[in-house]
């Protein structure tokens, strides 16, 4: 997923949100849609951010199976919306969960060439104002699962660590939840000091490249202490 200079800006921009968790309890922090409502620019509450010169892909609110999810649909387009979490202590809570699916792929994408730089759906933890550094968890199609690169986008200005959690092995029309310890990941990307604010959570969708179309959905992510952490967990 490429970026150009004036979007980089305006992604890094949005890490100043001031929105608060949908839900949170002792436990831990839950961001899910159950009372989501859709705006003019997407869903309240989430700054969206396109590219300039493309195509916006579509984020809002659908009801599946009687629950109110996130749909992000891109048709030869791209888009981000992002929301604050700057409030989460990772070190407490540094299990990051989220539950998700795909029904359509975009066609022959692979996120190790520039040229099919697109993922149905990306989950992106961050933290930046003028440049900006993310860790991403992406449903690819072609790039295998488990693969893994690094990605410097608008002249060196947004960089990310990416990482292949889905592709087009997993079913479509599925749903699946999967986990990472975001605490080791972003304490590993920024050198053990985390930043304190201008923390964003990102959910992106893709097709430009390929020219294609992109369908996925997501129900939540939560953030949890370690003893949640899953015994199947990927």
């Amino acid at each position: 997923m490429k970026f150009s200079r004036r979007i980089m800006m305006a992604l890094s921009g949005a890490f100043l949100l001031f929105g608060t968790l949908s839900a949170a309890d002792a436990t831990g922090f839950k961001i899910d849609f159950t009372k989501a409502v859709n705006d003019k620019n997407g869903i309240a509450g989430w700054v969206y951010k396109g590219k300039p010169g493309t195509d916006q892909a579509k984020f809002s609110v659908a009801t599946l199976d009687g629950v109110k999810v996130l749909k992000a649909e891109a048709v030869n387009a791209t888009g981000t919306i992002l929301f604050d979490i700057s409030k989460i202590d990772f070190r407490k809570y540094p299990i990051m969960r989220w539950k998700w699916r795909v029904d359509v792929l975009p066609t022959g994408a692979d996120g190790r060439f520039s040229e099919k730089d697109d993922q149905a759906i990306g989950i992106y933890v961050g933290a930046g104002r003028w440049a900006t550094t993310s860790v991403a968890y992406r449903w690819e199609t072609d790039t295998p699962k488990k693969a893994e690169g690094d990605a410097s986008y608008g002249m060196g200005m947004v960089s990310v660590k990416w990482f292949s959690v889905r592709n087009k092995e997993d079913k479509t029309g599925v749903w699946y939840v999967d986990e990472c310890n975001i605490y080791e990941a972003l304490n590993k990307l920024f050198k053990g000091k985390i930043p304190k604010k201008n923390l964003a959570l990102s959910v992106t969708s893709n097709s430009q490249y390929t020219k294609s179309k992109a369908v996925a959905y997501l129900e939540y992510v939560e953030f949890l202490p370690e003893q949640a952490k899953s015994k199947d967990a990927r």
